[in-house]
């Protein structure tokens, strides 16, 4: 009992130490991704795939307002067929790349979520996005990596271990999401107002 209590105690320190300017730039750049109808391509490894996974599920379809352009956000892991071609190919260090080559168009977002930050099919997916004038984010873990060095921005989670920079992952995906869906909402609301109205 006392190694959950003290698992606990460090999430909630982790919570507590996440840069709240490092998510505000996420969210300006993901905000101005979403008004200008660009996409949203999210990736990662492992547990950081099924992150990935749930985040774009969120984005896409819990920001979903009536009349109001929806947010276009991608899994990169979901493709299983896709994804082991590559691999067996050629390497499963181009697993994300390749399928980055095929869709990203300028101002399109790339989010890389790794505890790591050096894993290498997330960096060379990184690095295509940012050579064909994609915007790259990342989640990273304490450290950060190779990873932190090379996006427009990023957000550190400084746990103690990769299950907490996980969990923390996790809850960023849902702190974006709802923030996102407020933004959607905003749209929605004024575009509901009838022209000649006052708000």
């Amino acid at each position: 009992m006392e190694a959950i209590i003290t698992y606990l105690r460090e999430l909630e320190d982790m919570i507590e130490a996440i840069s709240l300017t490092q998510l505000q730039t996420v969210l300006g750049l993901l905000e101005k991704a979403y008004s200008n109808g660009h996409r949203i391509f999210i990736m990662g490894n492992g547990g950081s795939a099924a992150t990935a996974s749930h985040f774009a599920l969120d984005l896409a379809k819990n920001t979903i307002m009536p009349g109001v352009s929806r947010v276009k956000a991608i899994s990169l892991t979901d493709h299983v067929p896709l994804i082991t071609a590559w691999s067996n190919d050629t390497a499963y260090e181009h697993i994300f790349a390749e399928q980055l080559a095929t869709m990203i168009e300028p101002g399109d977002v790339v989010i890389g979520i790794s505890t790591s930050g050096n894993s290498p099919n997330i960096i060379n997916a990184l690095h295509l996005a940012k050579r064909l004038g994609g915007v790259t984010i990342a989640f990273l873990g304490a450290q950060g990596g190779r990873t932190k060095q090379l996006v427009d921005a990023y957000i550190l989670a400084p746990g103690h271990n990769i299950e907490q920079e996980e969990d923390a992952h996790m809850i960023l995906a849902h702190i974006i999401t709802r923030h996102i869906r407020s933004v959607v909402h905003a749209i929605e609301k004024y575009a509901a107002v009838p022209v000649g109205s006052t708000i």
